[in-house]
């Protein structure tokens, strides 16, 4: 990447998501379950326990205008912003609400949840709640409950899908690399997580110009140029004072060689405008003797000619 306000983008499509959500659900059952008890409701007791019984998916769109018009939202919500959503959505969620010591019918249908990822200020991101829809939204009493529980818990649930997430510290040919989030896209086609190594507090959360990221691939990073070289020079630090060779050659009555060379140290490592080639400095100590031999009948004699070291 040339001229770019970050070092390392990495995108993931829809479709890789949703396959490693497949996966998760197979792997993590139980993640995908539960129950909770929120505070009385004026002095009733209520307790809301769910089952996904299917793997959910996300959405990299928000939720059309009839759909946005459709869904329960927090009060605080009136507006659908204009980047940044996705929705989370399960085909089959399976609620069990209990008031006080009375169960109330089981409820199973499809169910949306729309988020807005923004920045969280400490490298990370946090999912935003904006709304939900119930398929089957059941009647009053019911409902009540339902606005009341069960939406704000899967509101919840929704926003904790995603919260923190961020780039871990990578640690690359013995050099950690720390990454700050800087973006985050919600396009069409992919979840696009943009970081920079700079040190310091990463920039307040805003809407970013468009990018013309590489949506032909499933996943794809993209790196600076500047990362790329600390990445090679890292890489080459690990064959600092390797010996590069070491041999000596005999030829008869005539004369004998050795040599020895050692790569020492890269300076001023430089990737190219073309990202598969790079430069740099190069030290490397070298040391060579070639021993002379007259040619005599006896093959008797001999003289060291020259010997040199090198450093350069």
């Amino acid at each position: 990447m040339n001229d770019s306000d970050f070092d390392l983008a990495v995108g993931v499509g829809g479709d890789a998501i949703n396959s490693g959500l497949q996966k998760a659900y197979q792997q993590h059952r139980d993640e995908f379950r539960g129950s909770v008890t929120p505070p009385p409701i004026e002095g009733t007791t209520y307790t809301f326990a769910w089952d996904f019984l299917d793997a959910p998916s996300l959405i990299l769109a928000p939720p059309d205008g009839d759909l946005w018009a459709k869904m329960i939202k927090p009060d605080d919500v009136t507006v659908l912003p204009d980047s940044g959503v996705l929705q989370f959505v399960a085909q089959r969620l399976q609620a069990d609400c209990k008031v006080g010591d009375t169960d109330l019918p089981q409820v199973t249908g499809k169910v949306t949840v729309a988020l807005q990822l923004k920045l969280d200020g400490a490298g990370g991101i946090t999912a935003v709640p904006l709304g939900a829809w119930l398929e089957n939204l059941p009647d009053s009493p019911t409902s009540i409950i339902v606005k009341n529980v069960v939406v704000p818990t899967l509101l919840t649930k929704g926003t904790d899908l995603l919260k923190g997430l961020k780039i871990p510290a990578q640690d690359l040919f013995g050099q950690t690399i720390t990454l700050n989030l800087v973006r985050v896209d919600v396009i069409p086609t992919h979840l696009v997580l943009a970081s920079t190594t700079k040190v310091g507090q990463p920039p307040a959360a805003r809407e970013a110009a468009s990018a013309d990221w590489p949506t032909d691939k499933q996943v794809f990073t993209l790196i600076s140029k500047g990362l790329l070289a600390t990445l090679l020079t890292a890489a080459v630090k690990k064959y600092e004072n390797t010996q590069l060779a070491k041999d000596d050659k005999t030829i008869r009555f005539v004369a004998t060689a050795k040599w020895e060379a050692t790569f020492r140290r890269a300076k001023d490592l430089k990737a190219g405008s073309d990202p598969t080639t790079a430069s740099a400095g190069v030290d490397i100590d070298w040391h060579a003797e070639l021993d002379l031999v007259p040619i005599t009948p006896d093959g008797k004699g001999g003289c060291a000619l020259s010997k040199a070291g090198h450093d350069s």
